[in-house]
């Protein structure tokens, strides 16, 4: 027989560190909420039943206010699971255990993982997961899933309870004056409206009913007489509860939560003011918070840039053209290749490819730092400082979340948009992210100050980091005010306790980065080299050509890069690279390294006569902010939905980023003559 188990949990609470040991998958584990957007599966492991489970995004309630929590309701309500396994962060109980009390108006088996239970312990609290069964009627067991202890008690405990056939009555969360208005209008519904989400479990139904959740009500299509009803049944509730009927149903759940809590739990020891609480008074501190993360930001830049890349870049060009480029050349003359096909192994495929792979080491380095102080908690604690900044641009704290991850790669940033209940905000920060500069910018960058900024590369690179966050902020107001118009929504996001990165965590994180620029370099990049070389080595008559300068490519760059002089990149290949750029950003690097291969001097040479120290920091100034290559391009369309919305995007980065680097070119080559 095959069962289908649903894992479901609040944002930040490990369940996706959860799925990974329940299954052996290695999916993206990050430290904020929003993190898994789409459900993800996985076999169950060590057992001898078909079982999969199913990883729905992290929620905090069954209400629609999220994309999120709508996947993961539809899923609950449509796929109907043999069993959920709800996950609940012990460290912050009460509070998790709100999801629960909905997932167990679903009539469906359930599981509860209490998770960080080494947390819990070391603040000297006791949980009795037997109190807790009597209490919530559902089986409960202690687990952390960081530390991997638990698991295999915890998968015995799941077929133990698929084996059993008969579904346990959860206790009743209401009083008793409320549960029988409940079961009067479940009684209504039957009789007077039997097709009305009919398939839905009762209790559930009557209660989302009651509560008009938005979703229901789009089911119900506008039924008049029901509405009424409802209208009743409401104002029942008011009169006993003395308050509005949401606030009332959240109260009762809290009050069943709070008495089972106090029941379940106990101090076994006093605790002082934790280590953590004080770093956190550090880190979160109103005036020390962001210089505290610009100074992180800043070191983690120099030592990936300037530290390692003065030890690394040196080391690999001198393997790339020395050791590699020699071999190759005498060992296809030695079997006879013609001129021309040792060229293209040579000035385009391994040129192009290499000239990216160059890079790998200090991004390495660069997402391993990303990578710590996501895992750490840390970054969850700047998107809730982040807020107070954010709200007066437009946006809200929780934006912050989909512009870190967009440091590693636009793609994913874009998508993490979806865990905004807003859609103003959705959209806005969807168009803003690409501003924020992911890794494949970073080679550019660093080719760049290498040249051109030799002492001050870390400043250089720092200061697009500054420059892209002020194009966020002041886009972000002049955008909310005009295009995105629309009402501010409340920020909710779980503050996770600080806690060590776990080593596998980080080297997945890492791999699955530095994997998708491997793979890029691979494939769209191999085959762009060749193309290239091919169009800057023969004419329009297909005749091989003894300068670029006479080419098909060189023949269309010169066509386009009149539109770059103002910004005082005018030259031929600038344009072209970027162009290729288009198809992924590390194409340019790529580009200029094939084109300028044939010359006598050497590539960074051949970089200088083509810029200036001015021009090329407007370069990457207009490679930081013009759209992102064809990948995220693709992503931005499908969440911002509507083709309205997608144009004037592209329209406004491409404008802004032109706009932005004009001045920088006009003003800077005034100053700096």
């Amino acid at each position: 027989m095959k069962y289908k188990i649903a894992l479901a949990g609040n944002p930040n609470s490990g369940k996706t560190t959860l799925f990974n040991c329940l299954t052996g998958s290695n999916l993206y584990v990050g430290n904020w909420p929003g993190v898994t957007v789409e459900k993800k599966e996985g076999n169950l492991r060590d057992t001898d039943k078909d079982i999969t489970l199913v990883d729905l995004p992290g929620i905090y309630s069954l209400a629609p206010y999220s994309m999120d929590e709508i996947v993961s309701r539809n899923f609950l309500l449509e796929e109907r699971p043999d069993l959920i396994i709800n996950i609940i962060d012990a460290s912050n109980i009460e509070r998790n255990l709100y999801l629960s009390t909905q997932l167990m108006e679903l009539n469906c088996p359930m599981v509860g993982a209490l998770n960080m239970m080494d947390v819990v312990k070391k603040t000297g609290v006791e949980i009795d997961v037997r109190e807790m069964e009597k209490i919530f009627g559902y089986p409960f067991i202690e687990i952390s899933a960081q530390k991997e202890t638990g698991i295999d008690e915890l998968i015995k405990l799941v077929e133990k309870t698929l084996e059993i056939k008969k579904l346990k009555e959860f206790p009743q969360i209401f009083p008793p004056e409320i549960m029988t208005l409940f079961n009067e209008f479940d009684e209504l519904i039957q009789n007077k409206y039997p097709e009305i989400l009919a398939a839905y479990p009762h209790l559930f139904r009557v209660i989302k009913l009651i509560e008009k959740d938005e979703e229901v009500l789009l089911k119900i299509h506008e039924n008049g007489d029901l509405l009424e009803d409802i209208a009743v049944v409401r104002k029942k509730i008011l009169a006993i509860s003395k308050q509005d009927v949401d606030s009332a149903i959240a109260d009762y759940r809290y009050r069943f939560i709070t008495a089972g809590i106090s029941q379940a739990t106990r101090k076994t020891k006093e605790n002082a003011i934790q280590f953590q609480e004080k770093l956190d008074k550090v880190l979160m501190n109103r005036y020390a918070a962001l210089p505290i993360f610009f100074l992180f930001m800043f070191v983690i830049y120099y030592v990936s840039i300037t530290l390692v890349g003065d030890i690394t870049i040196g080391a690999i060009e001198w393997f790339i053209n020395e050791v590699l480029m020699v071999t190759v050349s005498a060992g296809l003359g030695s079997l006879g290749a013609a001129d021309w096909i040792i060229a293209l192994i040579n000035d385009g495929i391994i040129t192009g490819v290499g000239a990216v792979l160059t890079f790998v080491p200090q991004l390495v380095v660069l997402f391993i730092f990303i990578s710590i102080l996501e895992d750490s908690g840390y970054m969850a604690r700047v998107a809730f400082i982040m807020d107070r900044i954010f709200r007066h641009f437009g946006l809200s704290g929780k934006s912050f979340i989909p512009m870190v991850v967009g440091l590693g790669c636009s793609v994913p940033g874009i998508m993490a948009t979806r865990t905004l209940e807003n859609e103003r905000e959705r959209k806005l920060t969807a168009v803003l992210t690409p501003f924020i500069s992911c890794g494949a910018k970073m080679p550019i960058y660093v080719l760049m100050a290498s040249v051109f900024f030799t002492e001050y590369q870390t400043l250089l690179v720092f200061s697009l980091y500054l420059v892209s966050l002020t194009v966020v902020f002041g886009s972000g107001f002049v955008l909310s005010k005009t295009w995105f118009k629309g009402a501010d929504s409340g920020y909710l996001l779980e503050i996770p306790p600080l806690r060590l990165p776990k080593l596998k965590n980080t080297a997945t994180q890492v791999w699955e980065r530095i994997k998708e620029f491997i793979i890029r370099a691979g494939t769209i990049i191999f085959a762009a080299s060749v193309v290239l070389w091919f169009l800057q080595s023969f004419s329009p008559s297909f005749l091989m050509v003894d300068s670029p300068d006479q080419s098909i490519l060189a023949m269309f760059g010169k066509i386009i890069a009149p539109i770059f002089i103002p910004l005082g990149f005018g030259d031929w290949v600038a344009s072209v690279a970027l162009l290729t750029g288009i198809a992924a950003k590390e194409m340019i690097i790529s580009t200029m390294s094939v084109l300028l291969s044939g010359q006598d001097s050497s590539f960074t040479v051949a970089i200088s006569q083509i810029f200036t120290p001015v021009s090329a920091y407007s370069f990457v100034i207009f490679v930081l902010l013009a759209s992102p290559c064809m990948a995220a391009i693709a992503t931005m369309k499908k969440e911002l939905g509507n083709w309205r919305d997608f144009f004037f995007a592209l329209a406004y980065q491409i404008g802004l980023a032109y706009a932005v680097s004009f001045i920088v070119y006009q003003v800077g080559s005034r100053i700096f003559v």
